[in-house]
């Protein structure tokens, strides 16, 4: 606050019967700019002579400290307030304190307190008084600011109190700047108990969209790591990183257990349907980001091991190539092409982002299909380089009698309405003790193995996953699981 170098020879011993008040000083040098209003609202001239006698009864003490506090609250649950914000609230104020004003007479009165706060008579520098150093024994001027107008990140303009603005809200008490934080988190408190839910909603939701941030970008940096292991340092991009979400994890986990508090105890006091309802949502969304801060942590933990192992992928062998790399050359200087040319090759950029040869996975019922087509020769037709002869398709009887098919899905639909959870080994074996012949056996084998496939399945019901293996006298092979839809 104060523009001067301390001088270390100059001590409170060397002016004997002096007491160093410095503090006391400076905090009491913060409200001249309301004492001047004060004194100074009867002598306005020019366009605002005819507010003499309405300012006269306006107290511009409250109006100044409303204004602050209002600036206060809204770092509170926002990133502050605009301009056009502040006068509208100092608006109503002035018209609770005269019903008989007009709007643009209350319009005038605000931006008169306003500019007392941004000392704008002074083309807005900061507020210089001076006061008698007692170490020194001289006098020294204090320069301070009240309030900050300043952009946020998408550049509007806002009104924040500065640390010497929240140093007089704070009851003239010489404390630190970093206890502002305190400060902020009792405004919460506040805002809960005044009724003021959606503003303490949508402070939750921004900590929460922060912690959703940290994590991605972690993740961002990770996956950064492992495409190309040179290009991430732990010390310059993710080491930084951690510390601040390490922060953030602490503070918040703090503050919405204070919030969580808070609800709890309003709930309890709150009888109107629409308040709990909106008590509720502020809870469920605290839980939320508790939620999310606990994904944040695992991101945190977990960071240094994943960075190792990417770093490790450097020395493992690559092919040569070369082919430009998509992510650094290609895709940068698509996205620098003007929209005409890039939609002139628009077809062949998305073209060349497939694979080469597009992988196949053909459906079981397909191949079982090819196998049993039975293909007739043309014999119209002679194949001069084909050697050899045609051998007959000969067909073969199915093993499994249409009896004996329904007779094995009723046992196994049977045993499935039994327990809802079956594997191929342990159906065999009950199977083997209530008696079922060999052949019955192989068709309950033959029945689970294509009922694997979803979209082939003989019981809907189930679903199969496969388990291991089993080894049984009528089949051995990979290991199915059956388990009733819906059940865990």
């Amino acid at each position: 606050m104060d523009q001067y170098a301390p001088d270390m020879e100059a001590t409170p011993d060397s002016i004997p019967g002096l007491i160093d008040l410095t503090p006391q000083q400076r905090n009491l040098l913060l409200m001249r700019p309301l004492f001047q209003l004060e004194f100074t609202k009867h002598t306005f001239s020019g366009a605002a002579a005819e507010l003499r006698g309405v300012l006269s009864t306006i107290d511009t003490h409250y109006l100044c400290l409303a204004a602050l506090c209002y600036m206060m609250e809204g770092t509170a649950v926002t990133v502050g307030y605009t301009l056009t914000e502040v006068q509208q609230y100092l608006v109503r104020v002035i018209a609770h304190m005269r019903c008989d004003l007009t709007s643009e007479q209350c319009t005038r009165i605000a931006d008169i307190v306003i500019d007392a706060l941004d000392n704008a008579t002074n083309n807005y520098q900061e507020h210089a008084c001076e006061y008698f150093h007692a170490p020194t024994g001289t006098t020294r001027t204090s320069r301070f600011r009240l309030t900050s107008f300043e952009p946020d990140l998408e550049d509007i303009y806002r009104y924040r109190p500065t640390a010497e603005g929240y140093l007089l809200l704070m009851g003239m008490l010489d404390l630190e700047v970093e206890d502002h934080q305190i400060l902020i988190e009792k405004m919460l408190q506040l805002l809960i108990e005044r009724g003021r839910f959606d503003q303490a909603y949508e402070f939750a939701r921004r900590a929460r969209v922060l912690s959703i941030e940290h994590r991605q970008q972690l993740r961002d940096f990770i996956n950064q790591a492992w495409r190309a292991p040179g290009s991430i340092f732990w010390s310059r991009d993710i080491g930084p990183r951690l510390t601040q979400a390490r922060t953030h994890i602490r503070e918040r986990q703090e503050e919405d257990r204070r919030m969580e508090e808070s609800v709890r105890d309003q709930l309890l006091r709150v009888d109107a349907m629409p308040a709990r309802e909106q008590l509720a949502r502020l809870h469920e969304l605290l839980r939320n980001a508790g939620t999310v801060r606990a994904l944040l942590q695992v991101e945190v933990t977990g960071a240094a091991d994943k960075f190792l192992d990417a770093q490790a992928g450097a020395f493992k062998p690559r092919r040569p190539s070369g082919l430009p790399d998509l992510e650094a050359q290609l895709l940068p200087q698509a996205l620098g092409l003007p929209s005409d040319a890039l939609a002139q090759h628009a077809e062949t950029i998305l073209l060349s982002l497939y694979p080469a040869v597009i992988p196949e996975a053909p459906d079981l019922s397909n191949i079982l299909a090819m196998l049993f087509e039975h293909r007739t020769p043309d014999e119209s037709t002679e194949d001069l380089d084909a050697d050899g002869s045609i051998v007959p398709f000969e067909r073969y009887v199915p093993p499994f009698s249409d009896e004996l098919v329904r007779d094995v899905h009723a046992w196994i639909e049977q045993r499935f309405s039994f327990a809802p959870n079956w594997t191929i080994a342990e159906l065999l074996i009950a199977a083997e003790d209530e008696g079922l012949s060999f052949l019955e056996r192989q068709c309950i084998v033959y029945a689970l193995y294509r009922s694997y496939p979803d979209s082939e399945t003989l019981f809907p019901g189930t679903v199969a996953a496969a388990e291991g293996g089993f080894a049984a006298d009528v089949a051995h092979g990979d290991g199915l699981r059956f388990t009733a839809k819906g059940s865990s």
